[in-house]
This record gives C-alpha cells, sequence and structure tokens, in this order.
C-alpha cells in the first residue's frame, strides 16, 4: 500500500470521518505574499466543513525536496502535524513564524504502529479541544504540545486582511464602472452577500454550484438566492449597476481561494468592510469590532460548558457580531458525529437576538447565514424596540449568556417622555447591564464607556458585578478601536456565577487587561492583549466595587501605606469667564488684566508655560476670582499632556501668575521653603505620578481627586532641589539652551532619581515602572532619551547608574549569573517533571 494511503487509512481508523479525509486539497497560502493556491496530497480534518480551524493532519509526497520546504509550504492549511512521504516519512510541527520542528523519521510499516501508540492525542476530539482551547487563551497549558497555539491567530489574522483586501478590490472594481455615482447601500449588501455565499460554493466544489454560470451575474444571483430561499435582488436587467456588479464578481470570483477559509471569517469581514460611517449614520447600524467580540466571547470559555446547557443572547445585536462569535465557538464544542443540520437546528435553538433597525436586522442575518455553511436559511434576528414595556426583561429571560454592545448615550427628552424608565438612570448602557444582571446569567460579556473602570456613576453596577461572579476581567480598550467612532470604551468579562447561598467572605479573581495604543492595530487583527495583571480578591459582606486591576499593580500595592498628595497639598482649578475663553486673553496689557497662563498646549515639565493678559474683572469671572494667586503655588494641566503616560507638566509659580481653568494651582497646606517646593514640582513631573495619573484617571482629562491621591514618599526628594534650579537656569537662556541638550537630560535624569529613591521602590518595581514609559515622548522641550537607554543597567537602581560604579552594560550580572551546564540543567528539568 502506497504511504499516502496508508496515512489515509489510519486517520480513519483513528476516528476521523471520511467525508473530513480529503486529496488533492486546495487552499490559499495565505501566510505567502502573494496568495498562491496549494494542493495538499492529503489533508485531514476534525469536523466538516474543512477548514484550517479543523485541520488536524497534511501529507505530500517530498518528491526529493527539503521537507522543511515542503511543511512551510502547508502552514496555511492549519494542520498542527504534517507527513513529508520520501524514503522515509518524516513527521514535523508546524509552526505559523519559525521553522517546522521534526519530531521523527518512520518507515511506511512503522506509522500503522505509530498511530495506535497516539490514538488518544490523534483522537479528532483531542485535536479540535487543544487548537480550539489554545486560540481562545494561550495561557492555558494544552495538554497535546504538538500543537502551536499561536498557529490559529496567524493565520486568522492574514486571511481577514486578505479578505478585507479582497472585497475591497472587488468594490473599487464596481465603483470605477459606476464612474462616481452612488450604488444603493441596501443593493450592495444585499448582492455582495450573494456574491459571496456563491464564492464559497464555487471554491468548495459544492454540488448546487454546478447548476448556475459562473460567468452570467444572472445566473450565479437566482442560483444563490434558491439555495437559501431569499427573495430577488432588484437589479435593472442592464445599465451601470449591473456592470458595476459583474465587474466585482469577476474580481471576487478569480481571487483567493475560500475553500479553506472558515466561513465566520467571510461573516466578519462582509460586516466590516461594507458598514462603512456613512452606512453605520445612514441607517443607525452600530457595529463591534471582530476582535473585541472574538475576545470577550473567547474570554467566556464557552467550551467549559455542556453546549446544550448555552442560550446566548444579544440585545441591540446590530450587525451581529457578537452572535456570529458565539455560534462558531459553539459549533466547534458540538459533538464531530453530528450531521451539519444537527449543528444548524441546534444553534438556531440556542442563538438569539434583537435588533430596532431593519436593515441591521437583515445584515446580521445575512452575516449568520455565511458563518452557518453550508446550512440553508433558519436564522431571524428580530426587530423589536427593547426599550418599550419590560420588553428587555421578557427577552433576557431565560438566557443565560448575555453578550451587548448597548448604544452609549443618555436617553433624550422625548425618549424619557415615550418610555417607562427607571428613576436611576437615563444611561442607555447602564440600563442594558443592570436588565442583564437582574436576568442571572451564566456569564455576561459587555462592552461599555470607559468611565465603566473608574467612575463613580458605575460604582454600584460593578458592585453587583463583584458580587454576583467569581471570575472578572475588565479591558482598557484604546481610542480609535472603533473604526466608525471616536468612543472611549471598555469591555468586561464575567463567569462562574455565585451560588446563592455561598458563604460570605469569599474570594473573586479579577483580571485587568490593557490594549495599548501602540498595539491597537496588532490588537485588531491577531487579538492579542498588551498585558494583564490578575489579583485575588477578599469580599466581605459590602462588595467595593473596584474591579480594576490596573498596570503596576505591585507598584501601587507597594505604595499602597504611602501618605497622598492631599495631606500636604490643596489644588484648584482655574478661572472660567461668563463668556467665552477665547476672547479673555490679550497679548497686550489693558486694565482690569493681570498676568496668567492661558493655553496647555505645548507646556514643558518645569518651565513656567508662556504669560499672557487674562481679564481679571469681577463681573467677568464666573469660576476662581479671588484665589490666592500671589502665595506660590504649582500650576499643572488639567487636560492630559498626550495619549501616553505622560500626562503631565507641573511648573513651579511665585509670581502670582492667574492661570485659566485648563490648569490647576496647588498649594501648601503649611508654609514651604523654596526647595520643599521643588521637590513637590519633581514629584509631580516623575514617572510615579504621571504613571499613577494615566491609571487612575479619565483618558482625556486630569481629575483633581486623581491629583489628590498621588502617592507620596516619607522624605521628599530635596536632593532634587538644586538640580532643577540648574535645570531652570539653562532653559531661561537660549543660547545655554540649545547648545546643552546633554546636559539638560542628565540633569533630568539626576532629579527622577533622586524621586525614585524617596520612594525607595525595590529594585524590580522600579524596573517595571521605568518600562511603563517606554516609547513616548516626554513633554519637554529638549531631546529625551528612555533611561533604560540613556543609562542601562539591568538590575540596578536609576541612581545607581548615574553613580558611576557598575558597567553600563550590565556586563557584571553575567559574570555573576552563570547559565547552568546544558547536562545540569537537562537532569534539572527532567527531575522537576517527576
Amino acid at each position: 500500500m502506497r504511504a499516502i494511503d496508508l496515512i489515509a487509512k489510519c486517520v480513519e481508523e483513528t476516528g476521523y470521518a471520511s467525508a473530513a479525509i480529503r486529496r488533492g486539497y486546495a487552499f490559499a497560502d495565505v501566510l505567502e505574499q502573494n496568495t498562491s493556491t496549494r494542493h495538499a496530497d492529503l489533508a485531514v480534518f476534525t469536523q466538516t466543513p474543512p477548514s484550517y480551524r479543523s485541520a488536524a493532519f497534511a501529507a505530500a509526497e517530498g518528491k526529493g525536496r527539503r521537507p522543511e520546504d515542503v511543511v512551510t509550504e502547508h502552514r496555511a492549511l492549519g494542520a498542527p502535524l504534517m507527513f513529508v512521504i520520501d524514503d522515509n516519512i518524516s513527521l514535523w510541527q508546524v509552526h505559523p513564524d519559525k521553522p517546522p520542528r521534526l519530531i521523527d523519521t518512520y518507515s511506511t510499516d512503522a506509522i500503522p504502529a505509530l498511530f495506535d501508540q497516539h490514538r488518544s492525542d490523534w483522537h479528532p476530539e483531542a485535536i479540535r479541544r487543544a487548537k480550539s482551547i489554545g486560540a481562545v487563551d494561550q495561557a492555558i497549558p494544552i495538554q497535546l504540545d504538538f500543537v502551536d497555539a499561536g498557529l490559529l491567530p496567524a493565520i486568522e489574522g492574514e486571511i481577514h486582511v486578505k479578505l478585507d483586501r479582497l472585497l475591497a478590490e472587488a468594490l473599487e472594481a464596481a465603483d470605477a464602472v459606476m464612474d462616481g455615482k452612488q450604488l444603493d447601500d441596501r443593493i450592495l449588501f444585499r448582492t455582495v452577500f450573494r456574491l459571496l455565499a456563491a464564492k464559497v460554493l464555487q471554491d468548495r466544489e459544492h454540488n448546487f454550484s454546478a447548476d448556475w454560470d459562473t460567468s452570467n451575474l444572472s445566473s450565479v444571483l437566482s442560483g444563490i438566492e434558491k439555495y437559501y430561499n431569499l427573495g430577488a435582488v432588484s437589479l435593472p436587467p442592464r445599465g451601470e449597476t449591473k456592470d458595476a456588479f459583474v465587474a466585482a464578481w469577476e474580481h471576487l470570483r478569480t481571487g483567493i481561494n475560500f475553500s479553506n477559509i472558515s466561513s465566520d471569517d467571510l461573516a466578519f469581514v462582509y460586516e466590516n468592510t461594507l458598514v462603512t460611517p456613512e452606512t453605520r449614520k445612514h441607517f443607525g447600524t452600530h457595529s463591534t469590532p471582530r476582535q473585541v467580540a472574538e475576545y470577550i466571547v473567547r474570554g467566556l470559555e464557552l467550551w467549559r460548558h455542556d453546549p446544550a446547557t448555552l442560550h446566548v443572547y444579544e440585545p441591540f445585536a446590530g450587525a451581529g457580531v457578537f452572535l456570529v462569535s458565539a455560534l462558531r465557538h459553539i459549533k466547534e464544542n458540538l459533538p464531530s458525529r453530528w450531521s451539519e443540520r444537527e449543528r444548524h437546528d441546534f444553534l438556531l435553538n440556542h442563538i438569539s437576538g434583537d435588533e430596532k433597525d431593519p436593515f441591521a436586522c437583515e445584515v446580521a442575518t445575512l452575516s449568520l447565514i455565511l458563518a452557518d455553511y453550508p446550512n440553508h436559511n433558519g436564522w431571524h434576528i428580530r426587530e423589536t424596540d427593547l426599550y418599550t414595556k419590560n420588553t428587555l426583561d421578557e427577552r433576557m429571560r431565560g438566557k443565560n449568556v448575555i453578550l451587548c454592545n448597548p448604544p452609549f448615550e443618555a436617553f433624550l427628552a422625548d425618549e424619557r417622555a415615550l418610555y417607562s424608565l427607571p428613576d436611576e438612570t437615563y444611561s442607555k448602557p447602564m440600563l442594558a447591564l443592570s436588565k442583564a444582571l437582574d436576568a442571572k446569567p451564566l456569564a455576561l460579556g459587555f462592552v461599555l464607556p470607559r468611565p465603566f473602570i473608574l467612575g463613580n456613576q458605575y460604582s454600584k453596577l460593578r458592585r453587583r458585578i463583584e458580587e454576583t461572579f467569581g471570575e472578572v476581567e475588565v479591558v482598557e480598550l484604546p481610542d480609535r478601536t472603533f473604526g466608525a467612532s471616536d468612543i472611549e470604551a471598555a469591555a468586561v468579562i464575567a463567569r462562574e456565577p455565585r451560588p446563592e447561598n455561598a458563604a460570605v467572605p469569599f474570594y473573586t479573581h479579577l483580571t485587568g487587561t490593557t490594549v495599548s495604543g501602540r498595539e491597537r492595530l496588532d490588537f485588531l487583527k491577531m487579538g492579542r492583549a498588551t498585558d494583564h495583571r490578575k489579583v485575588k480578591r477578599y469580599v466581605t459582606d459590602h462588595a467595593s466595587g473596584n474591579l480594576w486591576v490596573p498596570p503596576l499593580n505591585d507598584v501601587w500595592e507597594y505604595l499602597s501605606a504611602y501618605k497622598k498628595l492631599d495631606s500636604i497639598m490643596r489644588g484648584s482649578r482655574g478661572l472660567e469667564w461668563t463668556y467665552s475663553q477665547s476672547e479673555a486673553f490679550s497679548e497686550e496689557q489693558q486694565e482690569g488684566y493681570k498676568l496668567g497662563v492661558y493655553n496647555r498646549r505645548n507646556i514643558a515639565q518645569f518651565q513656567t508655560p508662556p504669560r499672557v493678559w487674562l481679564d481679571y474683572r469681577e463681573e467677568n469671572i464666573r469660576v476662581g476670582y479671588g484665589q490666592e494667586w500671589d502665595e506660590t503655588k504649582i500650576i499643572i494641566n488639567s487636560g492630559r499632556r498626550g495619549r501616553g503616560p505622560w500626562r503631565m507638566a507641573a511648573s513651579l509659580d511665585s509670581a502670582g501668575l492667574l492661570y485659566t481653568q485648563q490648569f490647576y494651582g496647588f498649594w501648601p497646606l503649611e508654609k514651604m521653603d523654596r526647595a520643599s517646593l521643588l521637590a513637590i514640582t519633581a514629584l509631580l513631573n516623575g514617572p510615579v505620578a504621571n504613571a499613577f495619573i494615566a491609571l487612575h484617571s479619565p483618558q482625556k482629562v486630569i481629575r483633581k481627586g486623581a491629583i489628590y491621591d498621588i502617592p507620596v514618599p516619607p522624605s521628599l526628594p530635596y536632593a532634587a532641589a538644586p538640580h532643577i534650579e540648574e535645570y531652570l537656569a539653562l532653559c531661561g537662556n537660549v543660547e545655554l539652551f540649545t547648545n546643552n541638550e546633554e546636559r539638560l537630560e542628565k540633569l533630568l535624569t539626576k532629579i527622577d532619581a533622586a524621586v525614585l529613591d524617596a520612594y525607595d521602590l525595590p529594585p524590580r518595581l522600579e524596573a517595571q515602572l521605568l518600562s511603563y514609559f517606554v516609547g513616548f515622548k516626554r513633554p519637554v522641550k529638549h531631546r529625551w532619551t528612555h533611561w533604560d537607554e540613556a543609562f542601562p543597567g539591568p538590575g540596578l537602581r536609576l541612581s545607581e547608574r548615574l553613580s558611576g560604579k557598575f558597567d553600563d552594560r550590565g556586563a557584571w550580572i553575567s559574570e555573576i549569573l552563570k547559565p547552568l551546564p546544558d547536562k545540569e540543567a537537562a537532569l534539572l528539568r527532567e527531575w522537576g517533571t517527576w
């Protein structure tokens, strides 16, 4: 028997369905720049329909080529294991971004014994579970070490990029025919769905696709409408619109091969590429970015539950992105022996959604049809206004997995008159979350406005979540995550509900997750968060509602016993006028005007902002008149200085300057000398205070309460004062400033080192703090290089690096800490597995 036939026979005996064992299987090599179509001599899948998500094995004739090259060409298939057949048969583990790993080489006669030996590990259920769980959470140990958990996300990320590009190019081809005229959006959505569905059936060589003429658009459209029992799309029989879709179809049908692409990928791209900001505004549709929905759904760990017990519901479904994600996660855990019809019928009864907008309902339904290939229709997103009477309560009743991206705005006056709303809130997201908690679900995943993380208005709801669930993750999403909107958002993922009779006190497991702005695109492509922090919190009868575990949590825990800034300083917001602030200043002195600082734009740390004349006539001032302007004070911006962690620029003012509402002024509670005030200015411009504000205050503004909460060391960093005086002298002299960038940079580092010494953080925590600022520009008017780059020294405090007592390059560490010899390391690893 030929080797490839023997492998096919062995996988079938291991439990794989004959329909899941494919010869000459075509797949798009999305991991290659040109995305060519390749063919696997043998491809084996854990379930049908086949895709990279369910691929288990591949086998190919080597034909004298390097086996590593053969395996690399098959990476995009998605199979974790591959056989290469030459004189002997080599078995390889497939990796997405590094060379494949040779597991072993076998004779043909040894293959049956090899499959017998690995029957339990290579069973379709075992590999399916390993792949799906690995993709859900790469931190979860996978028992099958031959499965690279990074393979699926790598393929998925490339597929979405290339599908989006293909569809965009097809639409561009249609636009070129239209020559500037606009296609009707409803016709566009309906027709493009039909074209994508036809492409899937065509590339997967579905029997039904033989009934239409692929070169005839009308034949293709009527074929899909017949297959899915859809009404006919109303295209004119001839003219520009018809020609435009002919051009789009020609581009699509000759594009990358869809045979190995998971259908839910198509559904995501269909919704994402077509629903532009303009169409969202036109039709009132809203949407959740695919990877946000994916991250939330996989965080619910639905695979831990018997699918029969799950009833997923999405209110305010929009284009149904959450539902598509839930469909895939549940479908992957249905028994592989089930037929496609059984899976389809099951999912129809366990997934539902509601949406007020009829067009969004249609888009969501079409997305679900795409995601559920090759099944016929049956999906229906109910069109309903959830705010009427008790509709939201009734629709959530009996649903135990609630996924939601609610409208973010408050109820308008006419809506408050129309609906019967609770007195405690006029906020649409707060009402939706409250109703979801009333339903006592098994798990919930919500997209919410950013104030959910720390805002007082959400404190009651956060307490309810803490009291209800044993596992809670809060995700801070960066600006511009929602491409069609400027909203600042967060996500909450809650699961493991507590039994109603659970004893108190109890523990809750909290995770704080950050997606940084720098890694936003990586998150939207691969779903990878920047950082996770986990704590186990003791909960008494009254939960605190503090669900957020901020970055640098160990630093804040260490500093929690320190006194706060409000113990030594008091603050006040600046002037507000009875008329527009833009008219309240003058470049020249006028009667009733006094010198002050006007705009926080381009201010620099330690340096007094540019001065202008501000209107100080009492009759024109709404807020701030009569403050102790002449007393020495510290002036700080009240809006963020930048998107990164450098938020504040503080300067000492002894000239009695006024300041606008774009600043705060802080005065000492007790009289202080100049050295003490300079030391406090150093604290406020330093890494501890700036990191604290970045993580404990809203993104765009700096709350005075957050400044009050900044930890203050037991002894002020008086050593910083002379360095600040020298720094200010250099900054004040234009000629000296321009020729002393290196000197200014070193002075600033000396100031920071004095501040850090005052806080006395352990070296490990100081290193964590400083690394938080990597890659961000500091608000100073000269060159500034991150401390680790300008003054390297692993394991050393900043002051130790500046002392010159240690080698800058950290060579002393490698001299002291030697690696174990390979033999000893191998013995230790072996001993550790006992």
